[in-house]
C-alpha cells in the first residue's frame, strides 16, 4: 500500500510541476513470467488500483513484462520511453532490470519509481540516478535486522 501511495505522490507531482500537460502515460515494468514472477504479478495488478484520473488528467498505464530478464527490461523501456512517450515509469521487479535501465532513464529524463530494495539504484546520487525514487527500504537497512535477529 506504501508504494501505492507514493506512486500516487509521484504523479501528482508531476501534474503539479507543470511537466505534463495533456494526458498522462506512465509505463509499468514488471516480472510477470520468469523466476521472479512470484513478486511481478502482484506488481501488474497493482496497476489496475492505480488512480485512472490525477487533477483533471486522465492517465493511462502501459504494462510490460521483462521476463525477469535485463535484456527484456531495456527492450521493455526503450519501446515504452519511444513508441509509447510515457510521461513516468514504474517498476522494475528485480535489482539487476533496475540497473540495466537506468541509463536509459537518464537519457530521456523519465522519472523512474521503483520498487526494488538495493540501494545501488539510488546510490551514489549522480545525472543518471536522480531520475529514479525507490518505494521500499534499503537493502542494508533490512540487513541489519536481520542480523541483529540472528
Amino acid at each position: 500500500m506504501l508504494a501505492l501511495r507514493r506512486s500516487f505522490a509521484l504523479l501528482t507531482a508531476l501534474v503539479a510541476s507543470g511537466l505534463v500537460h495533456a494526458d498522462l502515460k506512465v509505463g509499468v515494468i514488471a516480472s510477470t513470467t520468469g523466476p521472479t514472477a512470484i513478486v511481478g504479478i502482484p506488481q501488474k495488478n497493482t496497476a489496475a488500483l492505480l488512480p485512472t484520473e490525477i487533477a483533471g488528467l486522465k492517465v493511462e498505464y502501459i504494462v510490460l513484462d521483462d521476463a525477469s530478464d535485463p535484456t527484456h527490461a531495456v527492450t521493455g523501456v526503450k519501446k515504452l520511453i519511444g513508441e509509447h512517450k510515457v510521461d513516468a515509469l514504474i517498476g522494475p521487479t528485480t535489482t539487476p532490470t533496475a540497473l540495466a535501465m537506468l541509463d536509459f532513464v537518464a537519457e530521456s529524463k523519465t522519472p523512474l519509481l521503483t520498487t526494488v530494495g538495493s540501494s545501488a539504484v539510488i546510490t551514489p546520487l549522480d545525472d543518471k540516478k536522480k531520475w529514479v525514487f525507490k518505494t521500499t527500504q534499503n537493502d542494508d537497512l533490512i540487513a541489519e535486522a536481520v542480523l541483529a535477529h540472528m
